[in-house]
């Protein structure tokens, strides 16, 4: 097994063997993950893996010629070839211009309590017996449930960066998880599936609050109702709307569609784009968001950035490359593709600030309205305009300020930032998901289409 230490030893010679081979400027990012995994298939077991991986990107320059090379034996051998490699590519590559150097020393924060042993040497029986406890709870909890998929894991992960300015960093966490992915029996048929799930740092994990979940909106589904077609009151779950923001919003934040002039908001920031009621931040330290870390893959420091704010635009994500050409700090959102030797943006834990009224009190003062689980079809959202055309699946009609049953074929047709205008309340509960920790979001006016 490769810990964080080897793995930074590791980066800290692979930087200066190119640089005796060459290279001006030189980065290493090391990773080694193990996963522990029992899946679900039809309401059985269907099988039990492990999964080891090495992973050592490598990315140099010789003035402004990049090359990059990725190998997965972490050795000093391997690593050689693979320095090599990196240097005959930067050696015929044109030059980039607009690069101007990687990252520098920066303080990290202490991450010690991301990591659990209880994880990282969990036996395979637990994650069995949690998963058998996943059907057989499910199964229990409606009346013809279904566990179509689903599973449990524990996964460990160490990783480690350095590079030719001096920066020298590593880290190690653990997750542990159960998903769920359930239908239910009925007489026209099948409910739509309803996923569910619950994440920890530790093997704590509350697989009855995922099972409870998913029963409850399994439940609604088992009656169907007819929606109507207008404009109305439409709440979104954090699973809805995580998926909605991140090909539509989220690109607009993100530095390098702001550079190239893909972002409708580039020249925005001080402005109100949204309703005064949200507020909505990138945190890369959020002690129970499963992204938090120490750095990001460039060795930048993890931070809390805020991005909207009472519905004003205040920042933008940044990583290196991007934020030097710009003039501006890197905010820590450097996401590394290992194997393409590339880097992208991309974000930590997205954080919806809660509202003060629970969910259900706010369900209780509305007399029509939509509430929206899941959706289908964010992927063809338009990214640069933010327009959207998605279907609501399951979406729950709300009568009386009572969910009346499900609606099939539910569709919501807009654009992003006039629905982030509509913004009427936020839930205070908020839900942790990967990548996103947040409350339902109550937007009015909100175009429904139904069958």
């Amino acid at each position: 097994m490769s810990d964080e230490q080897s793995l930074l030893e590791l980066c800290e010679y692979i930087v200066k063997k190119a640089q005796q081979h060459g290279a001006t400027a030189v980065e290493a990012q090391a990773t080694f993950s193990t996963e522990l995994e029992a899946q679900i298939e039809l309401a059985q077991i269907s099988g039990v893996n492990r999964k080891i991986i090495d992973e050592i990107a490598i990315r140099l320059y010789i003035g402004k010629n990049m090359g990059s090379a990725f190998l997965n034996i972490p050795t000093h051998k391997a690593a050689d070839e693979a320095i090599g490699l990196a240097i005959a590519a930067a050696q015929v590559n044109s030059e980039d211009p607009d690069w101007i150097g990687l990252s520098k020393p920066a303080t990290y924060a202490d991450t010690s309590n991301l990591w659990r042993e209880s994880v990282e040497s969990c036996d395979p029986s637990e994650v069995v017996k949690l998963t058998g406890e996943l059907i057989s709870r499910s199964m229990q909890a409606l009346p013809g449930m279904i566990p179509a998929f689903g599973g449990a894991g524990a996964m460990s992960y160490h990783s480690a960066y350095a590079n030719s300015n001096g920066v020298s960093v590593s880290e190690r966490e653990t997750i542990s998880y159960a998903f769920l992915g359930a239908v239910a029996q009925v007489e026209w048929g099948m409910t739509p599936m309803v996923g569910a799930y619950n994440i920890a740092r530790d093997l704590s994990l509350d697989i009855d609050n995922a099972i409870s979940e998913a029963a409850s909106v399994l439940k609604i589904c088992q009656t169907l109702v007819h929606g109507e077609t207008g404009n109305y009151t439409v709440i979104m779950s954090p699973h809805a709307y995580s998926q909605l923001f991140n090909f539509t919003l989220i690109q607009s934040l993100r530095g390098d569609n702001v550079v190239r002039g893909k972002s409708l908001i580039a020249d925005r920031i001080g402005e109100p784009i949204a309703s005064e009621m949200i507020s909505i931040a990138d945190d890369g330290t959020h002690p129970m968001g499963m992204f938090t870390s120490k750095s990001d893959d460039e060795g930048v420091p993890r931070q809390r950035t805020s991005l909207i704010e009472h519905g004003v635009l205040k920042s933008f994500l940044w990583d290196t490359y991007w934020a030097n050409k710009r003039g501006v700090e890197s905010t820590g959102n450097a996401k590394r593709d290992k194997r393409q030797g590339i880097v992208e943006i991309g974000t930590t834990n997205i954080v919806i600030e809660p509202g003060t009224r629970s969910i259900t009190d706010i369900i209780s003062e509305i007399d029509h309205g939509y509430y929206i689980r899941n959706v289908q079809g964010a992927h063809s959202s338009n990214p640069e305009s933010g327009d959207f055309s998605i279907v609501g699946n399951p979406a729950m009609l709300i009568r009386d300020g009572e969910f009346a049953g499900s609606v099939q074929g539910l569709m919501v047709a807009g654009n992003v930032f006039e629905l982030l205008k509509n913004v009427s309340e936020i839930a205070k509960d908020p839900s942790y998901l990967i990548g996103l920790i947040g409350p339902e979001i109550v937007f009015k006016d909100v175009k429904i289409v139904t069958n």
